[in-house]
């Protein structure tokens, strides 16, 4: 089977791909993890790394499999060795210096760590391996312990809103006065659709919005011994409706109470991990020098795609600041994933003064940032420039930025005393540094 499958490809042409931001090390010879949201676009980043390799080798070095297609059915965790077995048939290593393999969706199949660590001990240096999928547990503690020193992950996300300008065929390369309103356009979609890239490809974008968020739903994570699907699903609507608002799971769970349904605190803690493990939702603790602050009090929840947002019913108009704060939680996540020194927090003192975004790296403060959506400076809100003003002294922070809807530019403020510098960014200027 695995053999007619790998016959398959090769015969077959590449799709056409679209590069995205991001690199994949074909040298080194550790193990490729692909890991992000189902739809995301791993399989073609796959598909644009095998483009690549082509320009220096020939398809059959290459070898694709694809776990989620019918025609493997029933999984079996042998298809590993007849992976190994069709190479040896092949002469492959004996026609190539390295064979480069991709197990796409490799989680369907139980126990694959093992088969690839064996795989790769065996034949370090002479088969690369890359994986994909779409759950954390891909990213398992562990699955760390077993391959420690033989892998790299890359985390992939729907498109950032560089890459959707690139997969509109827009060159932002020079950016007159006409342009970037055509930006700013685009910007709007970007807000109210999203970037899962089939979706800004597609012109039945709410339909597509609506299979993919049932598909994570059935697929990732009520799969996973789930048993009140019913509570799983007006959970994950309610936090798609509630973006950036702060979570607490003894909230949620009396929230289910005035619903007449009984729901513990532990369950709906787990059901929240589920959703974080297939990538649908992520969330920020609030920054404490306490590790005990930082798990018991409220954390800020985001989605990973705005289309999603919106699909739940989200207010576009009315919270358009919330969708702002959404969009910069994702680009963040998207930028410092990969940056495991550096860590996001949002900040929230005693008088109820709150910045949206702490960035940590190593033990310093690196910046601070507050999204607030107003065109002029004469519309911003002193409370939120007083917050941020405030968590700089106590931070010791004085990088201190506000994205905007519209604003540009810089201010210096007095505080204590003391005169303090904050800098104004549009969002979409943010979005494509």
């Amino acid at each position: 089977m695995v053999k007619e499958h790998i016959y398959n490809y090769w015969d077959s042409d590449l799709p056409f791909v679209v590069n995205r931001n991001i690199k994949i090390d074909t040298e080194t010879h550790l193990i490729n993890d692909i890991v992000g949201v189902r739809r995301s676009g791993k399989t073609y980043l796959m598909m644009g790394v095998i483009k690549e390799l082509l320009k220096k080798t020939d398809k059959k070095a290459t070898i694709y499999i694809n776990f989620e297609s019918r025609k493997l059915y029933p999984l079996t965790s042998d298809y590993f060795n007849q992976v190994v077995s069709f190479i040896y048939e092949e002469d492959l290593m004996d026609i190539y210096p390295r064979i480069y393999v991709f197990f796409d969706e490799v989680q369907k199949i139980k126990g694959w760590e093992q088969f690839v660590r064996s795989i790769y001990d065996e034949f370090k240096g002479k088969i690369k391996i890359f994986v994909s999928g779409s759950n954390t547990n891909l990213l398992s503690k562990d699955y760390g312990e077993l391959l420690t020193g033989r892998h790299l992950t890359v985390n992939v996300h729907p498109l950032s809103f560089k890459e959707f300008l690139r997969f509109r065929n827009f060159n932002i390369e020079f950016l007159s006065d006409k342009k970037i309103v055509q930006v700013k356009k685009n910007l709007k979609e970007y807000l109210k659709s999203g970037g899962f890239p089939e979706i800004v490809l597609s012109e039945k974008k709410d339909i597509l919005l609506d299979q993919l968020f049932n598909d994570i739903l059935a697929r990732d994570i009520l799969k996973r011994a789930v048993r009140k699907e019913q509570i799983m699903e007006e959970f994950a609507y309610f936090l798609a409706s509630n973006i950036s608002n702060l979570l607490s799971f003894n909230k949620m769970a009396n929230y289910f109470k005035t619903r007449g349904i009984k729901v513990s605190v532990p369950t709906i803690e787990n059901y929240f991990y589920l959703m974080k493990n297939a990538f649908l939702f992520f969330d920020s603790l609030l920054f404490s020098y306490k590790v005990k602050d930082q798990l018991q009090y409220p954390r800020k929840v985001y989605c990973i795609d705005t289309g999603l947002i919106n699909l739940a019913g989200f207010k576009f108009s009315r919270d358009i600041g919330k969708l702002y704060e959404n969009v910069v939680a994702i680009e963040l996540y998207r930028r410092f994933s990969s940056r495991p020194g550096v860590k996001v927090f949002y900040w929230k003192n005693s008088r109820e003064k709150e910045v949206d975004f702490v960035i940590k790296e190593g033990l310093k403060i690196i910046q601070l940032i507050q999204v607030s959506c107003f065109e002029k400076f004469e519309q911003m809100a002193s409370r939120e420039i007083k917050s941020l003003l405030s968590a700089s002294e106590e931070l010791e922070c004085n990088d201190l930025l506000v994205v905007t809807s519209g604003c540009e530019g810089e201010k210096k403020f007095s505080f204590n005393k003391k005169n303090k510098m904050i800098k104004f960014i549009p969002l979409w200027k943010w979005l494509l540094n």
